[in-house]
């Protein structure tokens, strides 16, 4: 009798940030984005979620279904029963979305990726380019704007059009300070960031990956990013990879990837990483899935230096100089 595959854990993103900051608007453009990703968006102001009427496909009470095959969710109780009921769905969606509270700590609600059935992927803070200095100044505010500042795994410096080019570099360079050089910061306004940014890149193995040449591809929507990927049949060392990712530029926000790796080529590994924090995890037995690592680095401009990574990574693999990985291809996001 055949095994069933287990299922992947879902992974978990928790988007904070002070009141007023576009914690709202960053969302609705993700529900809006998702393309066919499954995504569950679990929020505290059911009402402020301003869904386009032509992605509803039903609602009942406080849940949306959209024709994309998300869900959005208010937040009725304790956010573990939200996900453990998300969880034991029949369908459960592929990523859990928490919008914080304007007040809340999201590092404490992160944490809660270490659940049974859960991947803790990220903090993302949304902070008001025109108003956090003010706000972390004040005696009122300043212990939860800053504590939120420093649980970001990954900043998004919003509004920045509300102020100049000299007030812009300031704030950057003192969010730097107050959150530390592990946080990926990214500037934008209306909320604009490419959902492979907010959410990290999907890394699968294709069925059957066909090796070709790398090319770049440009993408008109978000230009301020790019993207790199990789894959290749032949297992990495793992240590060497830890050694590579320490030693990537500060530039790049986002990675993914499915790892075969040559210290355990029996089980499939994931790698995860934003900013400067990065995870490399067990996943699960390849089974009778054919071996192959993938790998998509999402970066600032100028900061993914595509013949540094694939020399890298065939270093790595143990390739042939010259010899092409399985796949490889650089794009603006």
């Amino acid at each position: 009798m055949a095994t069933a595959t287990p299922r992947a854990p879902i992974q978990l993103t928790v988007i904070g940030g002070f009141l007023g900051a576009g914690k709202t608007t960053l969302l609705n453009q993700l529900l809006h984005d998702a393309g066919d990703r499954r995504l569950a968006v679990l929020v505290n102001d059911f009402g402020a979620i301003n869904i386009d009427a032509e992605l509803v496909q039903s609602r009942d009470g406080e849940m949306v279904s959209l024709k994309n095959g998300c869900i959005c969710c208010g937040v009725t109780g304790d956010f573990i029963a939200e996900l453990a009921l998300l969880r034991d769905r029949p369908d459960p969606p592929a990523h859990v979305v928490v919008e914080a509270s304007g007040v809340a700590d999201p590092g404490a609600i992160v944490v809660l990726g270490d659940l049974p059935g859960y991947r803790r992927d990220a903090a993302v803070v949304v902070a008001d380019a025109e108003t956090v200095r003010e706000r972390a100044a004040a005696e009122a505010t300043r212990h939860q704007i800053t504590a939120q500042l420093r649980a970001a795994d990954l900043l998004v410096l919003n509004k920045s059009d509300l102020v100049d080019a000299e007030q812009l570099a300031q704030t950057h360079a003192w969010l730097r300070e107050i959150a530390g050089p592990s946080t990926a910061i990214v500037e934008t306004s209306f909320g604009a960031v490419p959902i492979d940014v907010v959410l990290g890149a999907r890394a699968e193995i294709a069925p059957q990956a066909q090796e070709h040449d790398h090319k770049g591809h440009g993408h008109a929507d978000h230009p301020n990013f790019a993207t790199w990927s990789w894959s290749g049949r032949d297992a990495i060392s793992g240590a060497g990879l830890v050694d590579a990712i320490k030693a990537l530029p500060d530039g790049i926000v986002r990675a993914k990837g499915v790892l075969h790796l040559c210290e355990d080529s029996a089980n499939r590994y994931v790698l995860q990483v934003v900013g400067r924090r990065f995870g490399i995890e067990a996943d699960r037995p390849w089974g009778a899935e054919q071996p192959a690592s993938q790998l998509v680095v999402i970066g600032l401009p100028g900061s993914v230096d595509e013949q540094q990574l694939e020399a890298t990574l065939a270093q790595l693999s143990g390739a042939a100089p010259g010899r092409a990985p399985t796949s490889a291809g650089a794009r603006d996001v």
